[in-house]
């Protein structure tokens, strides 16, 4: 009986282990596939084959948002009202909503910005986020944890 109360109490502890930040690849379906990649010099944009650039610290701010930093750059993805990726030194206020898709991809979309996503085109270049939908296959991404 005493160790049937332990083990509820510590399923229902009030401070549940939490997850520190995952380093993944994000893949697009666009085109013949590509994984996204943050370069130190500051642009952004898809390669066929990962490269050390590819690897991505995603880390959880709250349920359903989202931080993206380059792992070997140091650099955080933001997007801007007019729908233009940067990047960033710091994580200032740009978050991304993280939203998983019927067809199980996922879709990174301006917080602060709604309607902007972020997309790739069929060539791996950054296509501007406002002029895309959630349902286009340019802004499907597979989170993947191995190349």
């Amino acid at each position: 009986r005493v160790e049937a109360d332990r083990a509820a109490d510590q399923c229902s502890s009030p401070h549940p282990i939490r997850e520190g930040p995952k380093q993944q690849l994000l893949y697009c379906r666009v085109g013949i596939g590509y994984h996204l990649q943050i370069l130190p010099n500051g642009s952004v944009g898809g390669v066929h084959k990962p490269t050390e650039y590819s690897w991505l610290k995603m880390f959880a701010i709250k349920h359903g948002v989202v931080g993206i930093k380059g792992v070997k750059s140091g650099l955080y993805l933001c997007m801007s009202g007019q729908g233009l990726l940067y990047l960033s030194l710091n994580l200032i206020s740009e978050q991304h909503s993280e939203n998983l898709e019927e067809n199980h991809y996922t879709t990174y979309s301006s917080l602060s910005h709604p309607g902007i996503y972020l997309a790739l085109s069929h060539k791996g270049d950054l296509r501007k986020g406002s002029s895309v939908g959630r349902h286009q296959s340019c802004t499907h991404f597979l989170p993947r944890r191995t190349p």
